[in-house]
Parts: structure tokens; C-alpha cells; sequence
């Protein structure tokens, strides 16, 4: 099993020895972020974190007895939460994660700064600078904070989302290739799942596979901020799969993923804009694409 050390330029590398240009990549995949990450949702560092996890897979992991010494990672200059997102990811590859600084070449300036693949669920914990990159936050209390891929980058897509009184988790929806569980951290709630609505309360874990079409959603509907960690199980690492997700009380039919070719009529496909710009309303879709306004859980009736 091979070191993982990063460097801040080519000429670090000894000759002969191999190296991951994360510098290249960053240019890359994040041209909007030099040396940064975005702020938000964690998917748009998805696939600048599949090309390290693809690369490594050809020049690392613990099962290589035929490779030894040190990879070389060489990175741009970093911000911070980029600088411990790198290092969470190579922690995953090696047990020893080393860090040379830019103002000393020795061997000796070489920290090591390898870290556990941890993350806090508590919303009184998630203060570090990387949770604080991961978290969407909206002006009525609603929030969501995004554990991929601090914890590797597995088929699990997890987030926590803190859902304010009268709000709910998602809409009611079904997937058809992605399995789905919550687990309920604070407060009190009502989950509607098919045609029943169950009280759920901290400790409850529900689960959703794939196979039945059954749907699923969250209300806060007794009066309090309702904390639930959201686990999504899809069946590929780049969350590309196709995924038709069903919305019954809307009508509606969200066609997911690439290349859908000809699934329904031209005439019913809709262009998605209208459907995230009204995604927390509430209505339901007529077949000729017009719609109704309509009082649903977690809800506003949406307005002319």
C-alpha cells in the first residue's frame, strides 16, 4: 500500500515517482472554484471527487502488495475546506496522508494529516469549514447539509435536512432505482407512506427499497423542527442511474437520468423548469400540462 503525500508543484515529485495532477483536474471539473468549492450542495464536487476515486483505483488500494513508496499528489493553492476535502478523500486509500508545506522541500516538512471518515450528525456539531461548505440554508429555516462525499464515495448519498414546523422532507415520491431510508434525529412528525400517515419521533428508521413504486415523504406537521438524516442508495457511484420518481399528489412524472428516448408521447414532455421552480407548492397537473392549486401536506397552495 503506497503513502499518499501532497505537494503544491510538479517539480516536489521525485523523478520516476508517480503523481496525481489534482491541479489539472480542479481547472477541470470546478473552473468556477479555483482552489475552492463550491458552496452548497456537495453533488457539483462529484465528479472532480470520481476522477481522484477512479485514479486511485489504478495506482493505489490496500490490496496491492506490488506497490510501495509514495504517491505524489500535486494540488493548486487551496482554501481551507478544499485542503481538508482532499485529504478526507485520499485518508480513504492510505494510512499514511502526508502534507508538505510550500515554503520547506525536506523530507522532514512532511506532515502527516491523514483523517477518520466521520461526520456529525448533530446540528450543534456540523461547525467545521467543510460541513459549513456542504449546507444549503433557506430564509424560512429549512436546511440541509450534505455528507457526500466527506464520507467516501460508496453508492450512499446521505444528507441531514432540519425541516421547520408546517415544511416536510421532499414531496410525496417513489423511486424505481434508487432505495431510500430515513432516519429520524429530532422532533416529531407524521410519515406518509403509500395511503398511511404514521407518527414517527427520534430513533425511527424507515425504510424504502426499490420494487413496490411506494411512496414516501416527512411532514412537521405537530409543531416542531423535525431533524432527519436521508439516505439515498443508488446503484452507480456517479448518481447518473435512470430513475423515474412518481409524485401522486401532483400527477406528476419526473423522467431522471440520461438519454430517456422515447418513453411518452412529445406532447406530454414538459421542459423542467416549471416543475423546480414550483416544487414546494402545492398543486396537481392536469394531462393537457395545465395544473390546479391544491392544499398538500407540507405545502403552500400554489398561486395564479
Amino acid at each position: 500500500m503506497r503513502a499518499i503525500a501532497f505537494v503544491g508543484h510538479p517539480s516536489a515529485v521525485p523523478p520516476g515517482d508517480p503523481e496525481v495532477r489534482w491541479d489539472l483536474a480542479w481547472a477541470l471539473f470546478l473552473p468556477q472554484s479555483p482552489g475552492d468549492l463550491p458552496d452548497g450542495d456537495s453533488r457539483q464536487c462529484l465528479p472532480l471527487a470520481n476522477w481522484f476515486w477512479d485514479t486511485m483505483g489504478r495506482l493505489g488500494g490496500r490490496l496491492r502488495p506490488d506497490e510501495d513508496g509514495t504517491l505524489w499528489c500535486v494540488v493548486p493553492p487551496l482554501s481551507e475546506a478544499a485542503r481538508e476535502f482532499v485529504i478526507r478523500l485520499a485518508s480513504f486509500w492510505a494510512d499514511d496522508v502526508f502534507w508538505r508545506h510550500a515554503d520547506d522541500s525536506s523530507d522532514d516538512a512532511l506532515e502527516n494529516v491523514w483523517m477518520p471518515p466521520l461526520y456529525d450528525v448533530n446540528s450543534n456539531a456540523s461547525s467545521g469549514i467543510l460541513y459549513k461548505k456542504f449546507r444549503e440554508s433557506e430564509a424560512d429555516g429549512e436546511e440541509a447539509r450534505y455528507a457526500m462525499p466527506l464520507l467516501g464515495l460508496g453508492r450512499a448519498f446521505m444528507r441531514v435536512e432540519v425541516i421547520p414546523p408546517g415544511k416536510a422532507t421532499a414531496r410525496l415520491h417513489s423511486h424505481s432505482a434508487v432505495d431510500e431510508y430515513y432516519l429520524v434525529l429530532e422532533g416529531h412528525g407524521t410519515l406518509r407512506m403509500g395511503g398511511h400517515a404514521v407518527a414517527v419521533h427520534p430513533h425511527h428508521l424507515i425504510g424504502k427499497p426499490i420494487g413496490p413504486d411506494l411512496t414516501s415523504h416527512l411532514v412537521a406537521d405537530r409543531g416542531e423542527t423535525l431533524v432527519v438524516l436521508d439516505m439515498e442508495i443508488w446503484p452507480d457511484t456517479r448518481l447518473t442511474a435512470k430513475d423515474l420518481v412518481a409524485y401522486p399528489d401532483f400527477n406528476e412524472i419526473l423522467y431522471r437520468g440520461p438519454g430517456w428516448g422515447a418513453i411518452a408521447a412529445e406532447d406530454l414532455l414538459m421542459h423542467p423548469q416549471d416543475f423546480r421552480r414550483h416544487y414546494e407548492d402545492g398543486y396537481k397537473r392536469r394531462s393537457d400540462g395545465t395544473w390546479e392549486s391544491r392544499a398538500i401536506p407540507g405545502t403552500l397552495p400554489r398561486q395564479q
